[in-house]
């Protein structure tokens, strides 16, 4: 089960961690997504102008999907590599 649990919330430029928690009848505006495992919950949410951020093993599975597709797994999609998302100085911190 998931240890957080959100229903028919609004999100609005918000970092949104994924992994973890279920999303029921959400929105999201202009918020980052971050998954990093992919254990979630996601029915009948909506996004506007958010970024998906993948990490860790969802990072993995983000590039073999490129591998065999030759293209990104969704139509927005960061690879959090260094220099991809954030600055240098924050990453050292994480």
């Amino acid at each position: 089960m998931y240890n957080v649990k959100y229903q028919n919330k609004i999100f609005t430029k918000e970092v949104v961690e994924l992994d973890e928690h279920s999303f029921k009848n959400c929105e999201f505006r202009e918020c980052m997504i971050v998954l990093r495992q992919g254990d979630t919950e996601l029915k009948s949410c909506r996004f506007q102008n958010c970024r998906l951020i993948l990490k860790d093993n969802a990072l993995n599975i983000g590039k073999i999907i490129t591998t065999f597709t030759g293209k990104g797994p969704v139509r927005v999609v960061d690879f959090d590599e260094q220099g991809m998302f954030y600055p240098q100085e924050k990453q050292n911190h994480e």
